[in-house]
Parts: structure tokens; C-alpha cells; sequence
């Protein structure tokens, strides 16, 4: 766990060491206080917050449990606790790993409780966007001297910037993939990519767009803790959830139209293959026609021992190949066949 204090402006940002020396400074309505933990809470940690600050048992419970898979993880959201007075906000932070034409996205989420003077944050090991909000703060008395509702928005503004950032690592991958798949001769890795990624893109989804709705609520509801003057910035963090969502559903349909063309130019160079295999098989019709026709083994129906028979019927088919060779070739040239 780790503390920091910011009585106002002018007196900077502190550090404290314990939960108790925490709990001094509470009793200063104009001192803002956040408690982080990197850690899920405790029995011991939930108890000592539940008598600090009135937390509810349901919402203590969803900050005591982490999971990797999906059905663990929770979904982003925002619970008024009027009567306790604070919010608890459920936000997932987003990083991801290009491996050749894969992005691998690396999930954690991040518990907030907003108070009147405090900010609680709840997480599982370091996280990037809680390092680099923490030593703004420590850097920028004013963050913190703004109030716990300012403080709550860098949150989101960080969390969100990195969505931001991960949209472009994507862009790039689809210009990669673009490239590779619209090529008909592209191998089986260049397709599970496009579907991979696909993948990738609807968690993502899943991941913002409730996001968007958590914000959207903030700016829309009349919640206790969100002052007029931090009502502009969250609507600000909205905008870049809401063009996040259009570029998502745009370049989902790239990759699908992306997919649509390498399936199309597949069936179009299938489709040239048998042309070329029909034209083979043409040319080859009239002379099985012929050996069949002459080569039936009957005594009396020709004689079998003429050698006239033997270079006339050979004669022939020479004849028909070389015929039939240039007439489709000329009907090739003038796009006949």
C-alpha cells in the first residue's frame, strides 16, 4: 500500500507510510487523500477500509478479487453509494505486445473508490497508468489540490490515452495485413492473422464501450463528487471513447473487406486454372474420340494390319491438335474463352 497527502497547492504532496497515518489527515475536509493498493485487499485491508470509510460489503468484495479470464474480470462500471457517500468505479487498463502481425492485449482492472477527500485505487501488481497518474501527482501539487473528482479524470484521461495508442499500434497492423492478404497466393498465417486480430479487436470493444458509458453517465447524472468546473474534461475523455468506437468499427470492416478480396482473388485464380485445365481437355476430346472410335478390337469392322489406316488416322488427329491449338489460342487473344 502507498499514500499520498495533499493538504493544498502551496504545502506540495506528501508521502505516508501506513493506513493510519493516512487516516489523520481525513479529518481535514480540504485535504485530499489516495490509498493505493497493488494488490487485491485483504480481509485485514477491507476491514480497515470498511471502518474508515463506510464501504459496502459488495463493493469491497469486487476490489477483493482478480482474475485473468474474462469470466473474472469485471465489466467497466459506476455505483452511486449515496448513503455511504462514494463512488466505486470499475475501469479496465489495456496493454498490448505486437508480435509480427499479432497484437497480444494484456487486461487489468482498476478499482476506484471516490470520496469527498480520498481516492482509493485497487489493482493487481504495477500498472503504467497508476505509476505515471502517481508521479504527476507527487511532481504537480494541483492535480491533487483540484480535488478527488480531478484526480479520478487523469485516471480515466491516462487509461484512455493508452486505448488511444493501442487504435494505432492497430492501424499499422491492418496496413501490414492489407499488404499480405488482398495477394491471392498468401498463405494460411496471413488469414488467421486477420481473424486473430478480429478477435483482438471485439475484446477491445467490449472493453471501451462500457467505458464510454461510465463517463457518459458521470457527465449526464448528477453525481455528488463531480464538480461543474471537471464536468468539461470528462466530456472531453468521452469524444476520444466515442471516435475510439468508430475507428473500431472502421477498421473491423477493412479487415472484413480486406478478407472479402483474398477470397474473391482465390476463387478468381481457381477459376483461371480450370479455364486452362478445360482448354487441355478440348483439345484432347477429339483424338480420344478417335482412338476409341478405330481402336475397337472387331476383325471384320477395319483392317487392322493397313498401313494406310495407321498414318491416315495419325495424320488426323496432328491435324485436329494443330486446328484446334490455334483456334483456341486466337479465341484467347480475342477474349472469346
Amino acid at each position: 500500500m502507498q499514500a499520498l497527502v495533499c493538504s493544498s497547492r502551496e504545502k506540495g504532496v506528501m508521502e505516508v507510510a501506513t493506513l493510519g497515518e493516512a487516516k489523520a489527515h481525513l479529518s481535514d475536509p480540504t485535504t485530499l487523500v489516495w490509498l493505493d493498493f497493488d494488490d487485491s485487499l485483504s480481509d485485514e485491508d477491507a476491514g480497515l477500509l470498511q471502518s474508515m470509510f463506510g464501504f459496502h460489503d459488495l463493493a469491497l468484495e469486487d476490489a477483493s478479487k482478480f482474475g485473468d479470464g474474462s469470466i473474472r474480470r469485471q465489466r467497466p462500471k459506476i455505483e452511486d453509494y449515496e448513503d455511504e457517500g462514494y463512488l466505486f468505479l470499475v475501469m479496465i487498463a489495456m496493454a498490448g505486445r505486437r508480435q509480427g502481425q499479432a497484437l497480444e492485449l494484456d487486461l487489468a482492472e482498476i478499482d476506484v473508490f471516490v470520496g469527498a477527500n480520498y481516492v482509493v485505487t485497487v489493482h493487481q501488481g504495477k500498472l503504467a497508468e497508476i505509476t505515471s497518474v502517481w508521479e504527476d501527482a507527487r511532481k504537480r501539487p494541483g492535480l491533487m489540490a483540484c480535488g478527488s473528482d480531478r484526480l479520478c479524470y487523469h485516471l480515466l484521461d491516462v487509461v484512455v490515452d493508452n486505448y488511444i495508442d493501442l487504435v494505432d499500434d492497430i492501424e499499422d497492423i491492418i496496413d501490414d495485413l492489407e499488404d499480405a492478404i488482398i495477394d491471392a497466393k498468401a498463405g494460411r498465417d496471413a488469414v488467421h492473422d486477420v481473424f486473430a486480430l478480429k478477435r483482438q479487436m471485439i475484446t477491445f470493444r467490449k472493453t471501451s464501450s462500457p467505458l464510454r458509458e461510465v463517463v457518459n453517465q458521470m457527465t449526464s447524472r448528477d453525481f455528488p463528487f463531480v464538480n461543474e468546473q471537471t464536468l468539461p474534461y470528462l466530456r472531453d475523455v468521452y469524444d476520444h471513447l466515442v471516435r475510439l468506437s468508430d475507428m473500431l468499427d472502421t477498421y473491423r470492416d477493412i479487415l472484413t473487406g480486406a478478407l472479402d478480396v483474398h477470397l474473391s482473388a482465390v476463387s478468381n485464380s481457381l477459376n483461371l486454372v480450370m479455364k486452362r485445365l478445360t482448354v487441355v481437355a478440348t483439345i484432347f476430346m477429339p483424338l480420344t474420340f478417335i482412338t476409341g472410335f478405330w481402336g475397337m478390337n472387331f476383325q471384320d469392322f477395319m483392317p487392322l494390319e493397313s498401313r494406310l489406316w495407321f498414318w491416315g488416322s495419325n495424320t488426323v488427329m496432328v491435324v485436329l491438335t494443330i486446328g484446334m491449338v490455334i483456334y483456341l489460342s486466337y479465341s484467347w487473344v480475342r477474349k472469346w474463352v
